[in-house]
């Protein structure tokens, strides 16, 4: 990859977070069963509007009007997997981003299909963490529009010619489940409402872990630490993400 690095600063994040509590954006999220409550409170927390729709009959009127469609493989059934080609239908006809969660794709070879056939679409966006990312990479090759997300100690977000990293965020995200699921939902709520699909990644994922920090310095340990996610998302302020962006630039990357 040639890609150039970016910056991106406390400006821009703050914009984007406040498009969003003002047009409260709606993501239709087919997630997984284990995150979809973390999920959902995660976008009330920014302002943006959950719907999860999943029934193969359904979800094409439902996810019609959104601002950005979630597709997330983590409890893959039978439903989700004819609801998905559906999903991508409608992304394609009415122009609406498409973030893609491939969980655990590494493991099963449908799941790799359906990976496939989501790739296709013109405008994803696709999340995941490096296991899951390195197995894509032959797909990745064949379209080299698709901007790719790797999470981990140092997010990466990246296109042919792009890069940006994230060096925000605490271990105590790891420790809960659903979170990174929740992550891409915000990144689909802030492409909602930002038409480049590096920077609104960037500030979905700056913001969350920002918040992240803000949590485990309230939390006494894993449970709280959801409860106090939520409560750092839905309170972040410009003067925040300020003050923490630029302790980030001082202090180095997150490692």
């Amino acid at each position: 990859m040639s890609g150039f690095s970016e910056k991106l600063d406390a400006a821009s994040v703050a914009s984007i977070l406040a498009r969003v509590a003002r047009r409260r954006p709606r993501v239709h999220c087919l997630t997984n069963t284990v995150a979809q409550n973390v999920t959902a409170n995660m976008l009330l927390a920014v302002g943006a509007v959950p719907s999860m729709a999943s029934h193969p009959d359904e979800v094409e009127p439902v996810a019609a009007g959104a601002g950005a469609i979630l597709i997330n493989l983590g409890t893959l059934s039978l439903e989700g997997e004819r609801a998905i080609p559906k999903l991508v239908g409608v992304a394609r006809q009415r122009r609406i981003p498409l973030v893609l969660d491939p969980v655990f794709v590494e493991l099963s070879p449908l799941r790799l299909r359906l990976v496939g056939d989501v790739l296709a679409l013109f405008d994803v966006l696709v999340r995941g963490n490096a296991t899951e990312m390195a197995v894509l990479e032959p797909l990745f090759a064949l379209r080299r529009d698709i901007v790719r997300v790797t999470t981990g100690a140092v997010d990466r977000i990246e296109t042919e010619d792009r890069a940006l990293s994230v060096a925000h965020g605490h271990e105590l995200m790891s420790k809960v489940t659903g979170l990174g699921c929740a992550s891409s939902a915000l990144v689909a709520a802030c492409r909602a409402v930002e038409p480049d699909s590096v920077i609104a990644a960037a500030a979905a994922l700056t913001a969350y872990g920002i918040a992240g920090e803000i949590a485990a310095e309230r939390a006494a340990g894993p449970g709280s630490f959801a409860v106090a996610l939520i409560d750092a998302l839905a309170t972040l302020d410009p003067q925040t993400l300020q003050a923490r962006m630029a302790g980030a630039r001082n202090h180095g990357d997150r490692t």
